[in-house]
């Protein structure tokens, strides 16, 4: 599932905020281990992250998962001057070590 948001909405709370909306999410979500879900859904926890931080979104979208008992995702938040392409870099180590990880794309 992609999404791609065409507005900008600044920070990498508040893109991840308003996405989560947009999905039906709770932001912000405290876990057992009082750390911070990006975006809770009814199938995912959901870290944010720009793109140029996919390798912390990685293993932190598994702890959220691990801790809330549901699939792990990534929003993966594009950012517009960027010159590298951090999306197939993701995707690769995804599919290399076969990660139950689920990627979400918006745009900043």
């Amino acid at each position: 599932m992609l999404f791609f948001a065409t507005q900008s909405y600044g920070s990498e709370s508040k893109i991840s905020d308003y996405w989560c909306a947009s999905v039906n999410g709770v932001s912000q979500f405290t876990t057992k281990d009082r750390t911070y879900v990006d975006c809770l859904t009814k199938e995912y926890a959901i870290e944010a992250e720009y793109d140029y931080n996919w390798k912390e979104a990685i293993g932190q979208s598994l702890h959220y998962a691990e801790t809330t008992n549901k699939k792990a995702g990534i929003l993966f938040i594009k950012r517009k001057k960027s010159n590298k392409d951090y999306l197939s870099e993701l995707n690769r180590v995804i599919k290399r070590f076969e990660l139950p990880i689920k990627i979400f794309v918006t745009e900043e």
